[in-house]
Protein backbone atom coordinates (compact mmCIF):
# COMPACT_ATOMS: atom_id res chain seq x y z
CA UNK A 1 0.00 0.00 0.00
CA UNK A 2 1.24 3.48 -0.78
CA UNK A 3 0.08 7.07 -0.54
CA UNK A 4 0.70 9.63 -3.27
CA UNK A 5 0.52 13.36 -2.52
CA UNK A 6 0.75 15.95 -5.31
CA UNK A 7 2.05 19.44 -4.61
CA UNK A 8 -0.76 21.93 -5.13
CA UNK A 9 -0.80 25.72 -5.18
CA UNK A 10 2.55 26.18 -6.92
CA UNK A 11 3.28 26.25 -10.61
CA UNK A 12 6.44 26.69 -12.62
CA UNK A 13 7.24 27.14 -16.32
CA UNK A 14 9.88 24.45 -15.83
CA UNK A 15 8.10 21.83 -13.69
CA UNK A 16 5.18 19.64 -14.73
CA UNK A 17 4.43 18.09 -11.33
CA UNK A 18 5.81 17.29 -7.89
CA UNK A 19 4.74 14.14 -6.08
CA UNK A 20 5.64 12.47 -2.80
CA UNK A 21 4.98 8.75 -2.51
CA UNK A 22 5.12 7.01 0.89
CA UNK A 23 5.10 3.21 1.19
CA UNK A 24 3.50 1.46 4.15
CA UNK A 25 4.46 -2.03 2.93
CA UNK A 26 7.03 -3.55 0.63
CA UNK A 27 6.43 -4.51 -2.98
CA UNK A 28 7.07 -3.38 -6.53
CA UNK A 29 5.49 -0.91 -8.91
CA UNK A 30 5.77 0.15 -12.52
CA UNK A 31 6.88 3.70 -13.21
CA UNK A 32 5.37 4.58 -16.57
CA UNK A 33 6.65 7.09 -19.15
CA UNK A 34 5.08 10.54 -18.82
CA UNK A 35 7.04 12.64 -21.31
CA UNK A 36 9.07 14.30 -18.55
CA UNK A 37 12.53 13.96 -17.06
CA UNK A 38 12.98 13.97 -13.30
CA UNK A 39 15.04 14.71 -10.23
CA UNK A 40 14.09 11.96 -7.79
CA UNK A 41 14.95 11.65 -4.10
CA UNK A 42 14.66 8.18 -2.60
CA UNK A 43 14.64 8.05 1.20
CA UNK A 44 14.52 5.16 3.63
CA UNK A 45 15.53 4.67 7.23
CA UNK A 46 19.24 4.42 6.39
CA UNK A 47 19.99 6.24 3.16
CA UNK A 48 19.07 9.06 0.81
CA UNK A 49 19.68 8.76 -2.93
CA UNK A 50 19.39 11.60 -5.45
CA UNK A 51 18.77 10.46 -9.00
CA UNK A 52 18.60 12.40 -12.25
CA UNK A 53 16.55 10.46 -14.77
CA UNK A 54 16.03 11.12 -18.45
CA UNK A 55 12.80 10.86 -20.37
CA UNK A 56 11.80 7.18 -20.53
CA UNK A 57 10.26 5.31 -23.43
CA UNK A 58 9.14 2.18 -21.54
CA UNK A 59 7.86 1.32 -18.07
CA UNK A 60 10.45 0.68 -15.34
CA UNK A 61 9.89 -1.64 -12.37
CA UNK A 62 10.80 -0.22 -8.96
CA UNK A 63 11.06 -2.34 -5.79
CA UNK A 64 10.32 -0.65 -2.49
CA UNK A 65 10.25 -1.47 1.23
CA UNK A 66 7.99 -0.36 4.04
CA UNK A 67 8.90 3.14 5.15
CA UNK A 68 10.44 4.19 1.84
CA UNK A 69 9.58 7.61 0.43
CA UNK A 70 10.03 8.99 -3.08
CA UNK A 71 9.99 12.69 -3.94
CA UNK A 72 9.73 13.14 -7.71
CA UNK A 73 10.16 16.49 -9.45
CA UNK A 74 8.99 16.00 -13.05
CA UNK A 75 10.39 18.65 -15.41
CA UNK A 76 8.57 19.68 -18.55
CA UNK A 77 9.97 18.35 -21.84
CA UNK A 78 11.00 21.89 -22.82
CA UNK A 79 13.17 22.19 -19.68
CA UNK A 80 16.80 21.58 -20.55
CA UNK A 81 19.79 20.68 -18.39
CA UNK A 82 22.94 21.46 -20.43
CA UNK A 83 25.09 19.33 -18.13
CA UNK A 84 22.93 16.27 -18.86
CA UNK A 85 21.11 16.87 -22.16
CA UNK A 86 18.10 14.80 -23.06
CA UNK A 87 19.81 13.05 -25.97
CA UNK A 88 22.34 11.59 -23.50
CA UNK A 89 19.86 10.83 -20.71
CA UNK A 90 17.10 8.99 -22.59
CA UNK A 91 16.14 5.86 -20.61
CA UNK A 92 19.04 6.56 -18.25
CA UNK A 93 19.41 7.37 -14.57
CA UNK A 94 22.45 8.91 -12.89
CA UNK A 95 22.98 8.76 -9.12
CA UNK A 96 24.37 12.11 -7.96
CA UNK A 97 27.13 12.34 -5.36
CA UNK A 98 26.05 13.28 -1.83
CA UNK A 99 27.91 15.90 0.20
CA UNK A 100 27.20 15.12 3.83
CA UNK A 101 23.64 14.23 4.80
CA UNK A 102 21.64 17.00 3.18
CA UNK A 103 23.48 18.17 0.08
CA UNK A 104 24.50 16.78 -3.29
CA UNK A 105 26.77 17.73 -6.15
CA UNK A 106 25.50 18.55 -9.63
CA UNK A 107 28.40 19.52 -11.86
CA UNK A 108 30.26 22.30 -10.06
CA UNK A 109 27.24 23.20 -7.88
CA UNK A 110 26.50 21.89 -4.40
CA UNK A 111 22.76 21.93 -3.74
CA UNK A 112 20.58 21.23 -0.74
CA UNK A 113 18.50 18.08 -1.14
CA UNK A 114 14.94 19.36 -1.58
CA UNK A 115 11.95 18.30 0.47
CA UNK A 116 8.28 18.45 -0.47
CA UNK A 117 8.15 21.84 1.28
CA UNK A 118 11.26 23.35 -0.36
CA UNK A 119 10.85 22.27 -3.99
CA UNK A 120 10.00 25.79 -5.19
CA UNK A 121 13.22 27.25 -3.79
CA UNK A 122 15.22 24.33 -5.18
CA UNK A 123 13.86 24.88 -8.68
CA UNK A 124 14.46 28.64 -8.48
CA UNK A 125 18.10 27.96 -7.65
CA UNK A 126 18.45 25.54 -10.58
CA UNK A 127 17.15 28.24 -12.91
CA UNK A 128 19.11 31.08 -11.28
CA UNK A 129 22.37 29.09 -11.62
CA UNK A 130 21.52 28.16 -15.25
CA UNK A 131 21.50 24.47 -14.33
CA UNK A 132 18.06 24.23 -15.92
CA UNK A 133 17.00 26.35 -18.88
CA UNK A 134 13.90 26.67 -21.05
CA UNK A 135 14.00 25.67 -24.71
CA UNK A 136 11.31 27.86 -26.27
CA UNK A 137 11.54 26.00 -29.55
CA UNK A 138 10.57 22.73 -27.86
CA UNK A 139 7.88 24.50 -25.84
CA UNK A 140 6.39 25.81 -29.08
CA UNK A 141 6.36 22.32 -30.61
CA UNK A 142 4.69 20.73 -27.58
CA UNK A 143 2.07 23.50 -27.53
CA UNK A 144 1.16 22.72 -31.14
CA UNK A 145 2.38 26.10 -32.42
CA UNK A 146 5.95 25.50 -33.62
CA UNK A 147 8.19 28.45 -34.31
CA UNK A 148 8.85 29.42 -37.92
CA UNK A 149 11.98 27.46 -38.82
CA UNK A 150 12.91 24.43 -40.86
CA UNK A 151 11.56 21.01 -39.92
CA UNK A 152 15.13 19.77 -39.56
CA UNK A 153 15.98 22.51 -37.05
CA UNK A 154 12.82 21.86 -35.04
CA UNK A 155 13.58 18.14 -34.90
CA UNK A 156 17.19 18.77 -33.87
CA UNK A 157 16.08 20.97 -30.96
CA UNK A 158 13.49 18.43 -29.88
CA UNK A 159 15.86 15.45 -29.96
CA UNK A 160 18.68 17.24 -28.12
CA UNK A 161 16.36 18.56 -25.39
CA UNK A 162 14.09 15.57 -24.80
CA UNK A 163 16.18 12.66 -26.07
CA UNK A 164 13.41 11.40 -28.37
CA UNK A 165 11.96 12.39 -31.70
CA UNK A 166 8.66 14.25 -31.74
CA UNK A 167 7.02 11.15 -33.24
CA UNK A 168 8.13 9.03 -30.28
CA UNK A 169 7.00 11.74 -27.87
CA UNK A 170 3.51 11.77 -29.37
CA UNK A 171 3.37 7.97 -29.17
CA UNK A 172 4.08 8.21 -25.43
CA UNK A 173 1.43 10.91 -25.03
CA UNK A 174 -1.14 8.81 -26.86
CA UNK A 175 -0.37 5.71 -24.78
CA UNK A 176 -0.80 7.81 -21.62
CA UNK A 177 -4.19 9.04 -22.80
CA UNK A 178 -5.22 5.49 -23.68
CA UNK A 179 -4.45 4.26 -20.18
CA UNK A 180 -6.43 7.12 -18.62
CA UNK A 181 -9.48 6.40 -20.79
CA UNK A 182 -9.27 2.66 -20.13
CA UNK A 183 -9.09 3.33 -16.38
CA UNK A 184 -12.26 5.37 -16.75
CA UNK A 185 -14.01 2.29 -18.10
CA UNK A 186 -14.04 3.14 -21.81
CA UNK A 187 -14.12 0.06 -24.08
CA UNK A 188 -10.78 -0.67 -25.73
CA UNK A 189 -12.22 -0.46 -29.23
CA UNK A 190 -13.67 2.99 -28.52
CA UNK A 191 -10.36 4.21 -27.07
CA UNK A 192 -8.43 2.98 -30.10
CA UNK A 193 -10.81 4.83 -32.43
CA UNK A 194 -10.90 8.03 -30.35
CA UNK A 195 -7.09 8.30 -30.24
CA UNK A 196 -6.50 7.52 -33.90
CA UNK A 197 -4.87 4.10 -33.65
CA UNK A 198 -5.05 2.07 -36.84
CA UNK A 199 -7.05 -0.57 -35.00
CA UNK A 200 -7.44 -2.13 -31.55
CA UNK A 201 -4.50 -4.57 -31.92
CA UNK A 202 -2.26 -1.61 -32.80
CA UNK A 203 -3.32 0.15 -29.59
CA UNK A 204 -2.77 -3.00 -27.53
CA UNK A 205 0.79 -3.39 -28.86
CA UNK A 206 1.64 0.27 -28.34
CA UNK A 207 0.24 0.53 -24.80
CA UNK A 208 1.98 -2.70 -23.78
CA UNK A 209 5.34 -1.64 -25.24
CA UNK A 210 5.30 1.87 -23.74
CA UNK A 211 3.24 1.66 -20.55
CA UNK A 212 4.01 -1.95 -19.65
CA UNK A 213 0.36 -3.02 -19.32
CA UNK A 214 -2.32 -4.49 -21.51
CA UNK A 215 -5.57 -2.55 -21.91
CA UNK A 216 -7.24 -5.10 -19.63
CA UNK A 217 -4.65 -4.55 -16.91
CA UNK A 218 -4.96 -0.77 -17.30
CA UNK A 219 -8.74 -0.99 -16.93
CA UNK A 220 -8.36 -2.92 -13.66
CA UNK A 221 -5.75 -0.61 -12.14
Amino acid sequence: MHEVVTLEGWSSPFVESVTRTSFATGGSMQIQPDGCWDVVIFRNADTTTVLRTGLTTAAVCHDYAAGDEILSIAFKPSSFMPLMPGEVMRDQGVVLDLIGKDRFRLGSDVLEIPTFETVDGFVRKLVRNSIVEDNRVVASIVSGHPMAMSERTLQRHFLKTTGVTYKTFTQIERAQKAVVLLQQGRPAADVAFALGYADQPHMIRSVKAIMGVTPGQAARS
